[in-house]
């Protein structure tokens, strides 16, 4: 593992750890930022911040299932929206999710974000592949 510092932030407040990712090719950052809570992070244009809903590790009967055999959800919560990203001639798009929806995300992809001991992710709002309507 490798360890970035940005010199501009203070070390002790904010690092990056670079780490490969496996089975694709494509290389991960998650930073790991020394904030009170989640609502001090405000996504930029374009930009949604979601958490992974966690897979129910018991059964309707009461069964507790080992780790291994829970599968990671595609499924997320928005915590947090950007105000959209500016076309060509400098209109805002709107968002295509807003605070609270449940959406479907992909396997791979978005900037994972770790706050304390809980991972959140950053994608834009053309990566989100659904909202996920609860009736």
């Amino acid at each position: 593992m490798v360890s970035c510092l940005s010199p501009e932030v203070e070390p002790s407040k904010f690092f990056v750890h670079c780490s490969y990712s496996q089975p694709t090719t494509l290389f991960t950052f998650p930073f790991v930022i020394a904030l009170r809570s989640v609502k001090n992070l405000v996504p930029l244009l374009d930009r949604v911040l979601v958490q992974r809903i966690k897979a129910e590790a018991k059964t309707a009967s009461g069964i507790f299932l080992p780790e291994s055999s829970v599968k990671e959800l595609n499924e997320a919560k928005v915590l947090a929206v950007g105000p959209g990203a500016l076309d060509k001639k400098g209109n805002r798009i709107s968002m295509g999710v807003t605070v609270g929806d449940k959406v479907l995300i992909p396997q791979y992809g978005g900037s994972p974000v770790k706050i304390g001991e809980e991972e959140y992710s950053l994608f834009r709002d053309s990566e989100i592949l659904a909202k996920i309507n609860e009736s």
